[in-house]
């Protein structure tokens, strides 16, 4: 299965990680330059600097090539960052799934992430 994970944090990065040992697997992050270090050291030295990155797991700071050959579409993001990624998901339907795996509120509404 070809799993996207949006969201390069701790819990995207252990996700996509874990994934990887049996999937094809691409772990976006909104930030290019984030993505240029994890290929660079094969580690998500910020948030879990102990974990090396498989070399199987790919990496991409672009969202359409990222979720282009997708058959599910994580999103592992804080709360607070679903709806700008979901907004630009919605740029980029194809035939995935989707699961989000986010927790928290949104600041500015106080909805919870079904809401």
């Amino acid at each position: 299965m070809n799993i996207t994970v949006l969201g390069a944090g701790a819990w995207g990065t252990a996700l996509a990680v874990s994934l990887a040992q049996q999937h094809t697997v691409t772990l976006w992050a909104r930030d290019a330059q984030q993505i240029n270090l994890l290929q660079t050291t094969r580690c998500n030295q910020r948030y879990l600097p102990d974990i090396p990155l498989p070399s199987q797991l790919q990496l991409s700071a672009d969202f359409a090539t990222a979720t282009h050959s997708a058959d599910l579409v994580i999103i592992a993001t804080p709360t607070a960052g679903l709806r700008a990624v979901a907004r630009q998901l919605a740029q980029h339907l194809g035939n995935f799934g989707v699961v989000w795996l986010c927790k928290g509120f949104e600041a500015e509404t106080a909805l919870l992430p079904h809401q």
